[in-house]
Protein backbone atom coordinates (compact mmCIF):
# COMPACT_ATOMS: atom_id res chain seq x y z
CA UNK A 1 0.00 0.00 0.00
CA UNK A 2 0.87 3.25 -0.95
CA UNK A 3 1.67 5.85 1.58
CA UNK A 4 -0.72 8.46 2.02
CA UNK A 5 0.44 11.59 1.09
CA UNK A 6 -0.39 14.75 3.11
CA UNK A 7 0.19 18.58 2.99
CA UNK A 8 1.43 19.99 5.58
CA UNK A 9 -0.36 23.42 6.72
CA UNK A 10 0.90 26.01 9.54
CA UNK A 11 -2.32 27.36 11.89
CA UNK A 12 -1.67 30.20 14.26
CA UNK A 13 -2.41 29.26 17.88
CA UNK A 14 -1.35 31.73 20.67
CA UNK A 15 1.94 33.16 19.95
CA UNK A 16 2.66 29.87 18.00
CA UNK A 17 1.74 27.43 15.62
CA UNK A 18 0.03 24.01 14.86
CA UNK A 19 0.97 21.60 12.47
CA UNK A 20 -2.44 20.48 10.75
CA UNK A 21 -1.33 17.27 8.14
CA UNK A 22 -3.91 16.88 5.56
CA UNK A 23 -4.59 13.85 3.13
CA UNK A 24 -4.12 15.81 -0.52
CA UNK A 25 -6.49 13.52 -1.94
CA UNK A 26 -9.01 15.23 0.47
CA UNK A 27 -8.25 18.73 0.13
CA UNK A 28 -10.39 20.97 -1.95
CA UNK A 29 -8.21 24.35 -1.20
CA UNK A 30 -6.19 26.45 1.27
CA UNK A 31 -7.94 29.94 1.16
CA UNK A 32 -5.35 32.58 1.80
CA UNK A 33 -5.86 36.65 1.81
CA UNK A 34 -4.16 37.84 -1.29
CA UNK A 35 -0.97 39.20 -0.13
CA UNK A 36 -0.54 43.06 1.29
CA UNK A 37 2.73 44.42 0.74
CA UNK A 38 3.75 45.36 4.38
CA UNK A 39 4.34 49.27 4.59
CA UNK A 40 7.96 49.86 4.43
CA UNK A 41 8.61 52.80 6.96
CA UNK A 42 5.14 52.96 9.18
CA UNK A 43 6.30 55.66 11.28
CA UNK A 44 7.07 58.30 8.29
CA UNK A 45 3.76 56.84 6.64
CA UNK A 46 1.89 57.73 9.43
CA UNK A 47 3.14 61.44 9.63
CA UNK A 48 2.26 61.83 6.25
CA UNK A 49 -1.14 60.53 6.55
CA UNK A 50 -1.82 63.07 9.59
CA UNK A 51 -0.43 65.47 7.33
CA UNK A 52 -2.65 64.68 4.58
CA UNK A 53 -5.95 62.33 5.28
CA UNK A 54 -9.05 61.44 3.27
CA UNK A 55 -11.65 63.71 4.22
CA UNK A 56 -10.49 66.14 7.16
CA UNK A 57 -7.83 68.57 7.73
CA UNK A 58 -4.82 67.33 8.63
CA UNK A 59 -4.81 66.12 12.17
CA UNK A 60 -2.91 69.36 13.33
CA UNK A 61 -4.93 71.68 11.91
CA UNK A 62 -7.70 69.73 13.33
CA UNK A 63 -5.90 70.19 16.38
CA UNK A 64 -5.01 74.17 16.53
CA UNK A 65 -6.98 75.56 19.76
CA UNK A 66 -8.51 72.54 21.56
CA UNK A 67 -7.49 72.44 25.18
CA UNK A 68 -9.09 69.30 26.10
CA UNK A 69 -8.53 66.17 23.65
CA UNK A 70 -8.60 62.45 23.80
CA UNK A 71 -7.56 59.52 22.29
CA UNK A 72 -9.83 56.08 22.03
CA UNK A 73 -7.38 53.17 21.92
CA UNK A 74 -8.40 49.40 21.26
CA UNK A 75 -8.60 47.00 24.32
CA UNK A 76 -6.27 43.54 24.62
CA UNK A 77 -8.34 41.40 22.21
CA UNK A 78 -7.43 43.66 18.69
CA UNK A 79 -3.36 43.80 17.53
CA UNK A 80 -3.90 47.21 16.73
CA UNK A 81 -0.02 49.15 17.09
CA UNK A 82 -1.77 51.84 19.45
CA UNK A 83 1.51 52.89 20.78
CA UNK A 84 3.11 53.67 17.36
CA UNK A 85 -0.17 55.56 16.63
CA UNK A 86 -0.69 57.41 19.39
CA UNK A 87 2.81 58.60 19.46
CA UNK A 88 1.88 59.68 15.98
CA UNK A 89 -1.10 62.00 17.02
CA UNK A 90 1.21 62.86 19.69
CA UNK A 91 3.19 64.81 17.07
CA UNK A 92 0.66 66.39 15.34
CA UNK A 93 -0.55 67.69 18.65
CA UNK A 94 2.57 69.04 20.04
CA UNK A 95 2.89 70.81 16.36
CA UNK A 96 -0.68 72.41 16.75
CA UNK A 97 0.72 73.73 20.54
CA UNK A 98 -1.05 71.06 22.36
CA UNK A 99 1.28 70.35 25.53
CA UNK A 100 1.10 66.46 26.07
CA UNK A 101 0.32 66.62 29.54
CA UNK A 102 -3.32 67.45 28.15
CA UNK A 103 -3.80 64.41 26.01
CA UNK A 104 -5.68 61.44 27.93
CA UNK A 105 -6.02 57.98 26.76
CA UNK A 106 -9.38 55.97 27.36
CA UNK A 107 -9.23 52.19 26.33
CA UNK A 108 -12.37 51.24 24.53
CA UNK A 109 -13.65 47.93 26.08
CA UNK A 110 -17.31 47.84 25.34
CA UNK A 111 -18.43 45.16 27.23
CA UNK A 112 -14.93 43.51 27.29
CA UNK A 113 -12.93 42.96 30.72
CA UNK A 114 -10.60 45.99 31.67
CA UNK A 115 -7.18 45.53 30.11
CA UNK A 116 -4.61 44.83 32.84
CA UNK A 117 -1.65 47.21 33.61
CA UNK A 118 0.63 44.43 31.87
CA UNK A 119 -1.57 44.52 28.40
CA UNK A 120 -1.45 48.20 28.54
CA UNK A 121 2.29 48.14 28.93
CA UNK A 122 2.50 45.85 25.57
CA UNK A 123 0.29 47.55 24.09
CA UNK A 124 1.47 51.28 24.54
CA UNK A 125 5.31 50.60 25.84
CA UNK A 126 6.28 52.38 29.51
CA UNK A 127 7.19 55.59 27.93
CA UNK A 128 3.53 56.53 27.01
CA UNK A 129 2.02 55.02 30.03
CA UNK A 130 4.13 56.79 32.65
CA UNK A 131 3.60 60.03 30.51
CA UNK A 132 -0.09 60.07 30.00
CA UNK A 133 -3.35 59.07 31.62
CA UNK A 134 -4.61 56.08 30.65
CA UNK A 135 -7.98 54.03 31.83
CA UNK A 136 -10.30 51.56 30.77
CA UNK A 137 -13.86 52.62 29.70
CA UNK A 138 -16.90 51.19 31.99
CA UNK A 139 -19.89 50.90 30.34
CA UNK A 140 -21.83 49.56 33.83
CA UNK A 141 -20.52 52.75 35.89
CA UNK A 142 -23.59 54.71 34.86
CA UNK A 143 -21.99 57.90 36.77
CA UNK A 144 -19.18 57.68 33.88
CA UNK A 145 -21.68 58.15 31.28
CA UNK A 146 -24.18 61.03 29.36
CA UNK A 147 -27.33 60.63 27.37
CA UNK A 148 -27.19 61.80 23.90
CA UNK A 149 -30.74 60.66 23.16
CA UNK A 150 -31.57 57.59 20.75
CA UNK A 151 -30.23 56.63 17.15
CA UNK A 152 -33.07 56.50 14.28
CA UNK A 153 -32.96 52.55 15.17
CA UNK A 154 -34.08 53.46 18.78
CA UNK A 155 -31.10 52.69 20.20
CA UNK A 156 -30.32 54.98 23.26
CA UNK A 157 -27.14 56.62 23.21
CA UNK A 158 -25.10 56.44 26.46
CA UNK A 159 -21.22 57.99 26.25
CA UNK A 160 -18.86 58.08 28.04
CA UNK A 161 -18.88 61.11 29.39
CA UNK A 162 -15.38 62.45 29.30
CA UNK A 163 -15.08 61.20 25.40
CA UNK A 164 -18.21 63.76 25.37
CA UNK A 165 -16.66 66.39 27.65
CA UNK A 166 -13.23 66.67 25.01
CA UNK A 167 -12.88 69.40 22.09
CA UNK A 168 -11.11 66.91 20.23
CA UNK A 169 -11.78 63.14 19.63
CA UNK A 170 -9.46 60.75 17.82
CA UNK A 171 -9.78 57.18 18.10
CA UNK A 172 -7.37 54.04 16.81
CA UNK A 173 -8.22 51.20 15.17
CA UNK A 174 -7.74 47.82 13.61
CA UNK A 175 -9.79 47.10 10.62
CA UNK A 176 -10.20 43.59 9.70
CA UNK A 177 -14.04 41.49 9.08
CA UNK A 178 -16.08 41.33 12.09
CA UNK A 179 -18.65 38.41 12.11
CA UNK A 180 -21.43 40.96 12.49
CA UNK A 181 -20.20 44.62 12.05
CA UNK A 182 -18.69 44.05 9.08
CA UNK A 183 -15.56 45.64 9.62
CA UNK A 184 -13.83 46.43 12.56
CA UNK A 185 -12.36 50.34 13.47
CA UNK A 186 -13.98 53.34 12.61
CA UNK A 187 -17.24 53.80 14.96
CA UNK A 188 -16.61 50.96 16.45
CA UNK A 189 -14.59 53.32 18.86
CA UNK A 190 -17.43 54.93 19.99
CA UNK A 191 -20.25 51.85 19.89
CA UNK A 192 -19.76 49.99 21.32
CA UNK A 193 -16.13 50.77 22.60
CA UNK A 194 -16.78 53.77 24.60
CA UNK A 195 -20.62 53.31 24.90
CA UNK A 196 -22.80 52.31 28.19
CA UNK A 197 -24.91 49.11 28.64
CA UNK A 198 -28.14 50.06 27.67
CA UNK A 199 -26.51 51.37 24.40
CA UNK A 200 -24.35 48.00 23.79
CA UNK A 201 -27.67 45.92 24.29
CA UNK A 202 -30.02 47.46 21.68
CA UNK A 203 -27.25 47.64 19.42
CA UNK A 204 -26.23 43.68 19.46
CA UNK A 205 -29.56 42.82 20.42
CA UNK A 206 -31.52 39.33 18.77
CA UNK A 207 -33.14 41.08 15.86
CA UNK A 208 -29.76 42.93 14.66
CA UNK A 209 -27.84 40.13 15.47
CA UNK A 210 -30.35 37.93 13.14
CA UNK A 211 -30.58 40.21 9.78
CA UNK A 212 -29.03 38.40 6.86
CA UNK A 213 -26.39 41.41 6.40
CA UNK A 214 -25.16 41.35 9.89
CA UNK A 215 -22.04 39.86 8.56
CA UNK A 216 -18.40 39.65 8.09
CA UNK A 217 -17.43 42.12 4.82
CA UNK A 218 -21.03 43.93 4.72
CA UNK A 219 -21.32 47.54 5.29
CA UNK A 220 -24.60 48.19 3.24
CA UNK A 221 -27.50 47.46 4.77
CA UNK A 222 -26.22 46.33 7.77
CA UNK A 223 -28.24 47.41 10.80
CA UNK A 224 -25.54 46.82 13.03
CA UNK A 225 -23.03 49.05 11.21
CA UNK A 226 -25.36 51.21 10.14
CA UNK A 227 -26.30 52.42 13.81
CA UNK A 228 -22.52 52.21 14.62
CA UNK A 229 -21.98 54.90 12.30
CA UNK A 230 -24.81 57.11 13.49
CA UNK A 231 -23.85 56.92 17.13
CA UNK A 232 -20.19 57.83 16.56
CA UNK A 233 -21.51 61.02 14.60
CA UNK A 234 -23.59 61.98 17.15
CA UNK A 235 -20.87 60.93 19.65
CA UNK A 236 -18.25 63.25 17.93
CA UNK A 237 -15.05 61.21 16.68
CA UNK A 238 -13.59 63.91 15.04
CA UNK A 239 -10.53 61.75 13.58
CA UNK A 240 -9.79 58.27 13.11
CA UNK A 241 -6.43 56.51 12.93
CA UNK A 242 -6.87 53.06 11.29
CA UNK A 243 -4.23 50.48 9.96
CA UNK A 244 -5.11 46.81 7.85
CA UNK A 245 -2.61 44.47 8.95
CA UNK A 246 -0.94 41.05 6.77
CA UNK A 247 -0.74 37.67 8.26
CA UNK A 248 2.44 38.33 9.89
CA UNK A 249 1.16 41.11 11.57
CA UNK A 250 2.73 43.92 9.81
CA UNK A 251 0.95 47.23 9.16
CA UNK A 252 -0.21 46.85 5.54
CA UNK A 253 -2.24 49.92 5.31
CA UNK A 254 -3.07 53.43 7.15
CA UNK A 255 -6.64 55.04 6.87
CA UNK A 256 -6.38 58.00 8.67
CA UNK A 257 -9.20 61.28 8.64
CA UNK A 258 -13.15 61.51 8.64
CA UNK A 259 -14.12 58.23 10.37
CA UNK A 260 -16.66 57.51 7.76
CA UNK A 261 -14.48 58.20 4.61
CA UNK A 262 -11.26 56.39 6.37
CA UNK A 263 -13.09 53.36 7.45
CA UNK A 264 -14.48 52.75 3.84
CA UNK A 265 -11.49 53.15 2.38
CA UNK A 266 -10.21 50.43 4.51
CA UNK A 267 -12.30 48.29 4.04
CA UNK A 268 -12.29 48.51 0.69
CA UNK A 269 -8.59 48.08 0.65
CA UNK A 270 -9.42 45.01 2.39
CA UNK A 271 -12.37 43.63 0.34
CA UNK A 272 -10.21 43.27 -2.42
CA UNK A 273 -7.30 41.43 -0.16
CA UNK A 274 -9.81 38.36 2.14
CA UNK A 275 -12.44 38.03 -0.08
CA UNK A 276 -11.88 34.84 -1.71
CA UNK A 277 -14.04 32.25 -3.21
CA UNK A 278 -13.34 28.42 -2.61
CA UNK A 279 -15.37 25.16 -2.97
CA UNK A 280 -18.02 24.09 -0.51
CA UNK A 281 -16.38 21.56 1.86
CA UNK A 282 -17.67 18.53 3.71
CA UNK A 283 -14.82 19.96 6.57
CA UNK A 284 -13.68 23.16 7.34
CA UNK A 285 -10.19 23.64 9.25
CA UNK A 286 -9.55 26.89 10.57
CA UNK A 287 -8.36 29.30 13.23
CA UNK A 288 -9.61 32.42 15.26
CA UNK A 289 -6.02 33.82 13.90
CA UNK A 290 -3.90 33.35 16.69
CA UNK A 291 -2.89 36.05 19.78
CA UNK A 292 -4.23 37.80 20.45
CA UNK A 293 -7.57 37.29 18.98
CA UNK A 294 -7.71 33.36 19.87
CA UNK A 295 -7.42 34.38 24.09
CA UNK A 296 -10.75 33.14 25.08
CA UNK A 297 -13.89 30.80 23.62
CA UNK A 298 -16.21 33.90 23.33
CA UNK A 299 -13.92 35.60 20.61
CA UNK A 300 -13.45 31.67 19.44
CA UNK A 301 -17.04 31.92 17.77
CA UNK A 302 -15.47 34.49 15.05
CA UNK A 303 -13.10 31.82 14.03
CA UNK A 304 -16.29 29.23 13.82
CA UNK A 305 -18.03 31.76 11.50
CA UNK A 306 -15.89 31.67 8.96
CA UNK A 307 -16.71 27.48 8.61
CA UNK A 308 -20.24 28.70 8.65
CA UNK A 309 -20.40 29.94 5.08
CA UNK A 310 -18.64 27.43 3.30
CA UNK A 311 -19.49 24.08 5.00
CA UNK A 312 -21.74 21.70 3.47
CA UNK A 313 -24.85 21.17 5.96
CA UNK A 314 -24.50 18.62 8.27
CA UNK A 315 -20.47 18.94 7.96
CA UNK A 316 -17.80 19.74 10.54
CA UNK A 317 -16.22 23.08 11.25
CA UNK A 318 -12.62 22.72 13.16
CA UNK A 319 -11.35 25.67 15.10
CA UNK A 320 -8.06 25.67 16.50
CA UNK A 321 -8.21 28.26 19.05
CA UNK A 322 -5.89 28.33 21.97
CA UNK A 323 -8.14 30.59 24.64
CA UNK A 324 -5.48 31.25 27.08
CA UNK A 325 -8.20 33.14 29.48
CA UNK A 326 -10.64 29.94 29.08
CA UNK A 327 -14.29 30.60 27.85
CA UNK A 328 -13.74 34.13 29.07
CA UNK A 329 -17.33 35.59 29.77
CA UNK A 330 -19.21 33.20 32.29
CA UNK A 331 -22.64 34.35 31.19
CA UNK A 332 -21.69 33.31 27.35
CA UNK A 333 -21.60 29.58 28.88
CA UNK A 334 -24.13 29.78 31.31
CA UNK A 335 -26.57 30.86 27.82
CA UNK A 336 -25.16 27.79 25.74
CA UNK A 337 -25.30 25.28 28.39
CA UNK A 338 -29.12 26.06 29.17
CA UNK A 339 -30.23 25.70 26.06
CA UNK A 340 -30.95 22.10 25.39
CA UNK A 341 -29.56 22.06 21.46
CA UNK A 342 -28.90 24.67 19.20
CA UNK A 343 -32.40 25.92 18.37
CA UNK A 344 -33.59 25.86 22.20
CA UNK A 345 -30.40 28.18 22.72
CA UNK A 346 -31.85 30.79 19.92
CA UNK A 347 -35.56 30.67 21.27
CA UNK A 348 -34.65 31.60 24.28
CA UNK A 349 -32.79 34.39 22.91
CA UNK A 350 -35.29 35.54 20.25
CA UNK A 351 -38.32 35.60 23.20
CA UNK A 352 -40.08 38.52 23.76
CA UNK A 353 -38.52 40.30 26.85
CA UNK A 354 -35.14 38.28 27.05
CA UNK A 355 -32.03 39.67 27.42
CA UNK A 356 -28.83 38.34 29.11
CA UNK A 357 -25.25 39.49 28.77
CA UNK A 358 -23.25 37.81 25.54
CA UNK A 359 -26.32 36.63 24.47
CA UNK A 360 -25.13 37.64 20.82
CA UNK A 361 -22.01 35.55 20.76
CA UNK A 362 -24.46 32.75 22.34
CA UNK A 363 -26.96 33.57 19.43
CA UNK A 364 -24.01 33.54 16.66
CA UNK A 365 -23.01 30.00 18.06
CA UNK A 366 -26.11 28.67 18.05
CA UNK A 367 -26.84 29.29 14.63
CA UNK A 368 -23.59 27.91 13.28
CA UNK A 369 -24.23 24.85 15.45
CA UNK A 370 -27.52 24.54 13.35
CA UNK A 371 -25.44 24.21 10.32
CA UNK A 372 -22.68 21.94 11.11
CA UNK A 373 -20.47 20.11 13.93
CA UNK A 374 -17.78 22.49 16.07
CA UNK A 375 -14.74 20.76 16.98
CA UNK A 376 -12.59 22.66 19.04
CA UNK A 377 -8.89 22.16 19.34
CA UNK A 378 -8.06 24.62 22.57
CA UNK A 379 -7.10 24.96 26.11
CA UNK A 380 -10.50 25.23 27.62
CA UNK A 381 -11.40 21.94 29.53
CA UNK A 382 -12.94 18.74 27.53
CA UNK A 383 -15.65 18.70 29.69
CA UNK A 384 -16.57 22.72 29.38
CA UNK A 385 -16.45 22.41 25.49
CA UNK A 386 -19.16 19.18 25.62
CA UNK A 387 -21.36 21.16 28.12
CA UNK A 388 -21.49 23.97 25.40
CA UNK A 389 -22.41 21.67 22.63
CA UNK A 390 -18.84 21.12 20.66
CA UNK A 391 -16.66 18.44 20.76
CA UNK A 392 -13.36 18.83 22.41
CA UNK A 393 -9.89 17.10 20.16
CA UNK A 394 -6.14 17.47 21.93
CA UNK A 395 -4.95 18.05 18.49
CA UNK A 396 -6.24 18.70 15.19
CA UNK A 397 -4.99 14.62 13.44
CA UNK A 398 -7.41 13.80 16.50
CA UNK A 399 -9.50 16.39 15.43
CA UNK A 400 -9.94 15.70 11.78
CA UNK A 401 -10.38 12.37 12.58
CA UNK A 402 -13.03 12.60 14.69
CA UNK A 403 -14.95 14.87 11.60
CA UNK A 404 -13.87 12.22 8.73
CA UNK A 405 -16.13 9.47 11.27
CA UNK A 406 -18.65 12.28 11.81
CA UNK A 407 -19.02 12.53 7.57
CA UNK A 408 -18.88 8.79 6.98
CA UNK A 409 -17.41 9.37 3.36
CA UNK A 410 -14.22 10.54 1.67
CA UNK A 411 -14.53 14.23 2.43
CA UNK A 412 -13.76 17.55 0.65
CA UNK A 413 -11.70 19.53 3.52
CA UNK A 414 -11.08 23.41 3.10
CA UNK A 415 -8.51 24.84 5.22
CA UNK A 416 -8.36 28.67 5.81
CA UNK A 417 -5.53 29.13 8.33
CA UNK A 418 -6.23 33.10 8.88
CA UNK A 419 -9.78 32.60 10.32
CA UNK A 420 -11.08 35.68 10.83
CA UNK A 421 -9.04 37.93 8.96
CA UNK A 422 -10.36 36.19 6.24
CA UNK A 423 -13.80 35.67 4.33
CA UNK A 424 -14.02 32.82 1.85
CA UNK A 425 -17.54 32.44 -0.24
CA UNK A 426 -18.64 29.88 -2.41
CA UNK A 427 -20.88 31.04 -5.40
Amino acid sequence: MEPVKTRTISLPYGRGRLRAEIPERYLASVVMPRRMRPVANPEAELDKVLVAPIASPSLEELARGKKRPIIIISDSTRPTPSGMIVEAALRSLRRAGIPEKSVRLVVATGLHRPSTEEELMERLGKGLLNRLEVWNHDARDDSSLVNLGRTSRGTPLWLNKAVQESDLVIGDGYIEPHFFAGYTGGGKNIMPGVSGFETIKANHGAAMIDHPKARAGVLKGNPIYEDIVEGARRGGLDFSINVTLDPQKRISGIFAGGFEEAHKAGSEFLDGHVKVETPEADIVVTTNGGYPLDRDLYQAVKGMTVAEGIVREGGVAIVASECMDGVGHPKFRELVERGGSPMEILEIIRAPGFFEIDQWEAQILARVLTRCDVICVTGVEAAIIRGMQMIPAASVDEALSLARKSVGRDPEIVVVPGGPSTIPFTK
